[in-house]
């Protein structure tokens, strides 16, 4: 963004602002933004955060902290920034436990609502997911799976880290989209549900590129199939779920939020910036090797996608209880 630019939109920034403050939306970013990680350091989510922080940081010439508010699924890191004051120095980057984590929230009220407590700032990419069986499977292609699935219903297992967990509604579309029966076997963490199906206790689970690449590549697991839109650089000869069951697609975006009523103007000035970096070669490059697709898209046109994701994932939310 110039700096022409970035002037024009921090003085738009205090005409509709209500307690903000004249003088403080004209001179934002004044102090450091944080941006809170709803999950633990080390994990792609934190890698993905801390890389566009450093950037960020020099663009808006102020410091940008990572807070890492790991537990319980990620709700209280969630919960933490749906409360943060609505000014623009508090984001949070979210995946789809955005939309799942109220939805199968076991409190009374739900803890947060997706559309209402916050409002988008930019997705920066996209992860898919890899559906894996032991290296001794007798599945060796998606082909096969789906054929016991459909011929053995309810006698095929898959493993998850919980119910609402993106790797146990991964497969329930995959039962549903197939018409057949699977049984889900719960654990407490990717781990141990990477190492029941490693050890053939249990036949196949639908994990992330940062769980499972390595296990792949040493030969513990293999790969029927991954979940985006196209292939895996890093697995060219692993087809997409699509290839075998047209219409099957499943990926979580990385999309950054901010609180609701963070200021519109503000949340232009954090988009513009955040899509930029997006696009860089760097970025790109970063993301080949986590495995991710860059998809850089605005505050304005995520906050039409945010309405139709809350939708699609309720609706898939409905099928894992039937």
């Amino acid at each position: 963004m110039t700096s022409t630019r970035r002037a024009v939109l921090k003085a738009a920034a205090a005409l509709p602002l209500v307690g903000f403050g004249v003088a403080r939306a004209q001179q934002f970013p004044s102090k450091p933004i944080k941006i809170i990680v709803p999950a633990s350091p080390g994990t792609s989510i934190d890698a993905m955060t801390r890389f566009v922080a450093d950037p960020l940081a020099k663009r808006l010439k102020t410091p940008v902290v990572v807070d890492n508010r790991s537990g319980a699924g990620g709700l209280l890191g969630y919960t933490a920034a749906a409360k943060s004051a609505p000014d623009g120095y508090t984001l949070i980057l979210t995946g789809i436990p955005l939309y799942l984590l109220p939805l199968f929230s076991e409190a009374a009220t739900a803890p947060f609502d997706p559309l209402k407590d916050f409002a988008p700032v930019a997705r920066v990419a996209r992860v898919s997911f890899a559906i894996v069986v032991g290296a001794d499977s007798p599945h060796k292609t998606m082909v096969d799976l789906v054929r016991d699935l459909k011929g053995k219903p309810g006698d095929v297992t898959y493993s998850s880290q919980g119910v609402g967990s993106s790797a146990h509604l991964c497969s329930v579309i995959l039962t549903d989209l197939t018409k057949a029966k699977a049984q889900h076997i719960g654990y407490k963490d990717s781990s141990t549900a990477l190492t029941d199906v490693a050890g053939g206790r249990v036949n196949f689970t639908c994990q992330t590129s940062t769980g499972v690449l390595g296990l792949i590549q040493s030969g513990r697991l293999r790969a029927l199939a991954v979940t985006g839109t196209r292939r895996w650089d890093e697995l060219p000869h692993v087809p997409t779920v699509a290839e075998a069951v047209p219409g099957f697609e499943v990926s979580s975006q990385l999309d950054f939020m901010a609180p609701a009523d963070t200021p519109e103007a503000v949340l232009r000035i954090l988009s513009d910036e955040i899509v930029e970096i997006a696009q860089t070669p760097e970025f790109k490059a970063f993301c080949r090797k986590q495995v991710i697709v860059p998809d850089p898209v605005g505050s304005r046109a995520l906050r039409a996608e945010m309405v139709k994701e809350a939708a699609r994932w309720k609706a898939i939310a409905q099928l894992a209880r039937s």
